[in-house]
């Protein structure tokens, strides 16, 4: 059986369906990575403590990453994907929340053919938050499935997704960020945005955000932006003697650099950047 002609199974569901034809209901991986139980990982942060984790995938077919999170806890994870371009792969990471309690979740994605990307946060707590920073970049004929939902339920609970990305060659990306305000979430805010830079006219790209309301009194805001490269930005680095391949490798890596600057193990960002560098070579 050939990789294209592959069984397909549902790795995740969005939490309120929209039209079929949009092809964004679901999350599908191959089924083969799936086959073998995803290695796993369990995460208990006791009350009142912070700690750092970073996790660097670059072979495994599939992770599973658990997180409790005590009172007034607070947990700073990154989370990088650094595939080679026949890997296929799926990563999943949840985390509990409880009162007062403190996700930073820091996530690049460099997957290789095929990737699926699930983050579920659960902030139960009242008072307790989540700030959230991304970057992807897919490339040549890579597929790239990513559902990220933060789901509000405590009081006062306060919500960051900002997600940055590019797209070449002929690849194919899917982005749902959900924002769900749980009913007896009064007083919480939450902020979603998804920015996507095109450097090909070939490109698929779908964005689906989602805001869930149970709770008339919320702040929630999110946004979505598509684009291609700003041609006025382009003239200018051209005219400054930059060839329009290195024009355009510099405005991608403009935008992953917020994202880069809250990983603090200069090595692994300079493999990034390195890794950043071959494929917007490569297309």
């Amino acid at each position: 059986m050939t990789a294209a002609a592959e069984k397909e199974v549902v790795f995740d569901r969005i939490p309120a369906p929209t039209w079929r034809w949009l092809g964004v209901n679901e999350v599908r991986v191959p089924e083969s990575v799936l086959r073998e139980a995803p290695a796993l990982r369990l995460v208990t942060i006791p009350r009142g403590e912070t700690r750092d984790m970073v996790v660097v995938c670059r072979t495994e077919a599939a992770l599973e990453l658990r997180a409790e999170l005590g009172e007034g806890a607070e947990f700073r994870l990154t989370r990088v994907r650094l595939a080679p371009a026949d890997v296929r792969c799926a990563d999943a990471v949840k985390v509990t929340l409880a009162k007062d309690a403190r996700l930073s979740y820091t996530a690049v994605e460099l997957s290789g053919a095929r990737a699926a990307d699930l983050l579920d946060v659960n902030l139960a707590g009242d008072g307790s938050g989540a700030d959230v920073a991304v970057f992807y970049f897919a490339g040549g004929q890579q597929r790239l499935d990513m559902n990220y939902e933060i789901h509000q339920r405590g009081r006062r609970t306060e919500a960051v997704l900002d997600v940055q990305g590019g797209l070449s060659g002929r690849a194919e990306k899917i982005f749902r960020g959900t924002l769900d305000f749980v009913r007896g979430a009064a007083g919480s805010v939450g902020r979603e945005r998804e920015a996507v830079t095109l450097l090909s006219p070939d490109v698929v790209n779908r964005s689906a955000p989602l805001m869930l309301s149970g709770e008339a009194e919320v702040d929630g805001r999110h946004a979505a932006s598509v684009g291609r490269l700003d041609e006025e930005k382009l003239f200018y680095l051209t005219s400054r003697g930059l060839s329009p391949d290195d024009a355009r490798r510099l405005v991608v890596l403009a935008a992953a650099a917020p994202v880069l600057d809250r990983i603090a193990d200069e090595a692994l960002v300079a493999e990034i950047r390195a890794a950043m560098e071959g494929r917007l070579s490569h297309g």
